[in-house]
């Protein structure tokens, strides 16, 4: 048997196929996390199930990708179940979707989960007039708690034609409400067609079932026990308090980040430079003498140990915080946040969600562009997060070339800061904004520590069975170039890079490599005598310049090679001009 879960965003349907199947899935805390459809099967005593999870939606007759994507599902699989899983606490928002669902003719049950979270609100719902009000079985449950389970399985083993049932709103219904509600939404006069035909809306119609039904079968108590993470909840959606409390957790996980990697550095090179210096070793003894032995029994070492000595540490942080911030539900508070300052580059604030994921790793943000409403938006961000968004490598990169050589922390980050605000208000001027976005905030939770260590290690194997790999062909091309003699063509620059950026030709050469690859930057850089001036001006440039190969793979396939292109020379300009403007107002 098929079945579809279909829900509005953030109500939690991929907890719910965690909890009723066991998969290992990511489930994050804001809207448009199942873009991709997943699948699930649990077998029953006497059946199959197979159980298809869709991106959130708030109505199936909108225009949009996600809605596409669900239609095609229900006329290509024709499921014998439809799952509709609403938030307990948001009942009145999410009926409205499931009064459509039921429009379909295809049997549904119904579930209120977070109904631990509706009653702690002081929220108590009617289950059986809402059974009847529906036309199907209505379940109370729990992703997180588990309640609710053994009930939905027991359901999942009738025949579905059981499950069907004829809804009886009509009865409850008032005409009068629903007048009120379609003169109210689109303003009408009393025009001579009159409110009958008005009333052919059926959005409006379904906004006033929707409010009725709830009506009917919620209760509200009086005196309800507030909860601290109620209270915090309250205190974070204060327009300005909450603003400021969000920008200080910025610069404490950026500071708790740099802080992690000072702190690990020592105890893992400890570690891993006996290794490092055993396979430099064996692979010397093991090749014969020429430039084969150079190149290998340097590059591949390099290859393996600098990602854990530099870039593992960053990854590791930023993936943490990052599946702790999309856990709690603070990270849509972000795009409320940053409305207005978004707008200012022509984006809504829900452009934070992939720009903030883009600190951990810019191939997965470059997919979460998708949230954005138009394609102009996208474009924006796409090409923010590639020129000026650091993610967690470069993070590395950057705190190893600031250790190694004093570089300045404070120029780094304000230098960033002035090219996204540059960059992003040109952008915006090029490419008007064309629709608002409205956001739907869901409740402050507790992480759940279990799914956080999941995001984490699905992150942190994604990146290294995908990335480390290149990095180590990459690492040994980069090797064999040296050794050929390649990069001495740009050595001879050296009046030129000094002149015009005012640092040496070997810190201009890495700026370069970075077009391969970041994480090959420090091979170079690292290596050269750099002043703290030069360091400052050099990592800069390597921070506002191009996206890495997998970044560039990703943006061909979101917004195609033309856009790559424009993105490539707009990094090229970037950095070449944040470099000889550094070089012109730092001090010699």
């Amino acid at each position: 048997m098929t079945v579809v879960m279909i829900g509005n965003p953030n109500v939690g349907k991929s907890l719910v196929l965690n909890r009723l199947t066991g998969s290992n899935f990511i489930v994050s805390n804001y809207a448009g996390t199942s873009l991709e459809v997943s699948e699930a099967t649990i077998n029953l005593p006497n059946r199959k199930i197979r159980i298809i999870d869709t991106p959130g939606i708030y109505s199936i007759f909108s225009i949009g990708q996600d809605q596409q994507i669900i239609k095609d599902i229900l006329e290509q699989e024709k499921p014998e179940l439809i799952l509709n899983v609403l938030d307990a606490s948001n009942l009145e928002r999410n009926l409205m979707l499931s009064f459509e669902l039921k429009q379909l003719g295809i049997p549904m049950i119904v579930l209120l989960n977070q109904i631990d979270r509706a009653r702690r609100i002081g929220l108590e719902i009617q289950r059986e007039r809402l059974e009847k009000i529906l036309g199907a079985p209505v379940l109370f449950f729990s992703a997180v708690a588990g309640e609710g389970l053994m009930e939905l399985m027991q359901m999942l083993q009738l025949d579905s034609l059981q499950l069907n049932r004829p809804s009886s709103i009509e009865p409850y219904l008032e005409y009068e409400n629903c007048q009120e509600c379609s003169l109210q939404c689109t303003g009408c006069t009393g025009c001579s067609i009159g409110s009958e035909s008005c009333l052919g809306s059926d959005d409006f119609r379904r906004a006033e079932i929707a409010r009725y039904t709830a009506q009917l079968v919620l209760h509200r108590q009086s005196k309800v026990q507030r909860y601290w993470i109620d209270k915090a909840e309250k205190v974070l959606d204060q327009p300005i308090l909450g603003t400021i409390i969000l920008l200080i957790f910025v610069f404490l996980s950026f500071f708790l980040l740099l802080k992690f990697i000072e702190l690990s550095e020592g105890p893992i090179s400890a570690i891993l430079n006996p290794v490092n210096i055993f396979i430099e070793n064996f692979l010397a003894s093991l090749l014969p003498d020429g430039m084969i032995n150079n190149i290998l029994s340097k590059a591949i070492p390099e290859g393996l140990i600098i990602p854990f000595t530099i870039i593992m540490p960053a990854m590791l942080m930023v993936s943490f915080l990052m599946s702790v911030l999309e856990d709690t539900g603070i990270l849509p508070r972000y795009s409320v946040a940053l409305e207005r300052v978004g707008r200012l580059f022509g984006v809504s604030g829900q452009a934070v969600i992939p720009l903030s994921l883009g600190f951990g790793c810019r191939t997965p943000a470059i997919l979460a562009t998708r949230l954005m409403p138009t394609m102009a938006e996208r474009f924006i961000v796409i090409t923010i997060l590639s020129i000026v968004i650091p993610c967690a490598a470069t993070i590395g990169v950057m705190a190893a070339v600031i250790t190694a050589f004093d570089a300045s922390l404070l120029v780094l980050l304000t230098t960033m800061l002035a090219v996204l605000v540059i960059l992003g208000f040109l952008l915006s001027r090029s490419m008007p904004r064309e629709e608002v976005f409205v956001y739907e905030l869901p409740p402050l939770r507790i992480p759940d520590w279990g799914n956080v260590w999941k995001k984490v290690r699905m992150r942190f194997a994604g990146f290294f069975s995908e990335v480390l790999p290149l990095l180590l062909v990459m690492n040994i091309i980069i090797r064999g170039l040296m050794e050929s003699g390649f990069f001495e063509l740009f050595y001879t620059m050296e009046g030129f890079t000094r002149s015009i950026f005012g640092i040496p030709s070997d810190a201009f050469v890495a700026v370069l490599v970075t077009m391969f690859q970041r994480y090959l930057a420090p091979l170079v850089l690292l290596n050269a005598s750099l002043t703290p001036r030069e360091a400052t001006i050099a990592i800069s440039m390597i921070s506002l310049s191009l996206p890495c190969l997998p970044v560039m793979v990703m943006t061909v396939r979101e917004i195609g090679a033309k856009g790559l292109v424009k993105i490539l020379a707009l990094g090229f300009i970037t950095s070449f001009v944040v470099g000889a403007t550094l070089n012109l107002i730092l001090p010699g």
